[in-house]
């Protein structure tokens, strides 16, 4: 079988590029954070990976400094989160050659006559980076949770719209004593205005009656209000009446479609199947028009397979 793994090159401009082995750079806590390498499994991660970083690293300086390079990698979800956490061993060699992100064997074969040999094994793609940027020095190191992501985790992650969803649904809760039931006339069926009120329930709940045949007592019967629809490929399966937030794995694996992609599916409930079917197909193209053909292929709308492409590939 024949071996696809590849090696990506990112900074040092005579250095950076894809190649089918390492190349061989100056490595020591002396020589600047770029270049460093990355194994990677085929060509197409490897490009996937070379377009998130030169998204990154495009604003900052010609030299950026380790500080510059770990402060754009730490505010970009999609650098350090290509590779959730947990899913892969990283053996990243900070002084060493190839001085790299690679494999078991390749990080121990890296020691050759280096007296100061220096390398970490981390299931943690940011924490493998910072490493090598920082040349091994765990005195440099950035934290692996800010305070703010702390201070998240405290709040318990529920938020203003969240505690206001859960009084609406409380205040709208059928009460039995109260509740009637009405069935629209004919007249009231096709009446345009209530064509208007059923398709838009904004409309429907600010517009007056058109033919009102209870007491404003029955409106306290109305249905809860729906917190989050799941859906797979094809559209809405089941509805959520109480607040429930995306499970950490299906967070991990959103954030490789980038923030405003993993925003969008997770926020329209997608399954956690249909979110891997998404992020594969976005893997295993480069541009918005294949990706959405693909997903309309499998189910999903074309209009909202090429808004979502549009969404990623920016």
């Amino acid at each position: 079988m024949a071996d696809e793994t590849r090696w990506l090159v990112i900074g040092g401009s005579s250095k950076a590029g894809i190649y089918r082995a390492c190349p061989i750079f100056p490595c020591g806590r002396s020589t600047p954070p770029l270049p460093i390498a990355i194994e990677c499994e085929s060509e197409k991660e490897a490009r996937q990976l070379h377009r998130i970083f030169q998204q990154t690293l495009k604003p900052l300086p010609q030299e950026p400094s380790p500080s510059d390079i770990l402060t754009a990698f730490q505010h970009s979800e999609t650098v350090q989160h290509f590779f959730p956490d947990g899913t892969r061993d990283f053996y990243t060699v900070a002084i060493g050659a190839p001085a790299a992100a690679t494999h078991r064997t390749g990080a121990e074969r890296s020691k050759g006559s280096f007296t100061h040999h220096c390398y970490r094994h981390t299931q943690s793609f940011w924490e493998a980076l910072a490493f090598m940027i920082v040349k091994g020095q765990d005195t440099r190191m950035p934290p692996l949770l800010t305070s703010a992501e702390l201070a998240q985790d405290d709040s318990g992650g529920a938020g203003t719209l969240e505690e206001a969803f859960c009084r609406n649904l409380h205040l709208r809760s059928p009460s039995p004593t109260l509740t009637t039931t009405t069935t629209p006339t004919r007249s009231s069926r096709s009446s345009p205005l209530h064509d208007r009120q059923h398709d838009n329930p904004i409309s429907r709940r600010h517009a007056p009656e058109a033919f009102p045949t209870s007491s404003p007592a029955s409106s306290s019967s109305s249905t809860p209000m729906v917190y989050i629809h799941v859906r797979n490929l094809s559209g809405v399966i089941s509805s959520h009446h109480h607040i429930k937030q995306p499970s950490p794995e299906d967070r991990a694996q959103a954030r490789r479609l980038g923030e405003a992609g993993s925003r969008y599916v997770l926020a329209h409930g997608y399954s956690s199947s249909a979110i891997a079917t998404i992020v594969e197909i976005y893997r295993r193209n480069a541009s918005t028009e294949p990706f959405a053909l693909q997903l309309a292929a499998l189910g999903m709308a074309l209009a909202e397979a090429t808004y979502l492409g549009d969404l990623i590939y920016v």
